[in-house]
């Protein structure tokens, strides 16, 4: 295995407390009034959709989901393994997925293909980071983007490199 340690900090945990509460508002604003049932991708998802929800003035309900394409890489392996399916029925339901990052896009887009074909009554994408120069990147329609970031590998904040650094409070680049 490679050696990494931690590169420089892209955004701090005030940065990202300041970004959450705001996507907290207009998630709430368009939402007004009626339940979200949030479907957090773990393991990374779980930091910002905790935060997430306490910004929330809407009711929700929480469910999770987990997939990977990383293992214990820095770069995707292009193969979707899914280790838990949803324990709620989204059909009619306000789905709002929560994802730490956006790198290819394509387990993402897997993802939305097979909740979209359970019926819920509207699906959108709610993600910390959107890395947007990817070679090869699927188009998403990320309805709420928290941070747009360059092709780099970060961690942080619910984010790790084989199990590690998920509970820094702030986002950092991963360097050799």
């Amino acid at each position: 295995m490679a050696k990494y340690e931690l590169g420089e900090t892209l955004f701090t945990t005030e940065e990202i407390s300041v970004r959450v509460r705001e996507l907290g508002r207009e998630i709430s604003r368009d939402y007004d009034g009626q339940e979200i049932l949030l479907v957090g991708i773990l393991k990374g998802a779980f930091v910002f959709l905790a935060d997430l929800a306490r910004c929330l003035t809407t009711p929700v309900r929480f469910d999770f989901i987990s997939c990977s394409s990383y293992g214990s890489s820095t770069k995707t392996s292009g193969v979707i393994r899914f280790q838990k399916d949803l324990d709620t029925d989204i059909s009619g339901r306000h789905v709002l997925i929560v994802e730490d990052i956006i790198d290819t896009g394509l387990t993402l887009s897997y993802l939305l293909r097979n909740l979209e074909a359970r019926k819920p009554a509207t699906l959108e994408i709610c993600s910390l980071l959107n890395k947007k120069h990817v070679d090869g990147k699927i188009d998403l329609p990320i309805k709420y983007e928290g941070f747009a970031i360059v092709d780099v590998f970060v961690v942080g904040y619910g984010l790790d490199y084989d199990e590690r650094y998920r509970n820094l409070p702030y986002i950092a680049r991963l360097k050799k």
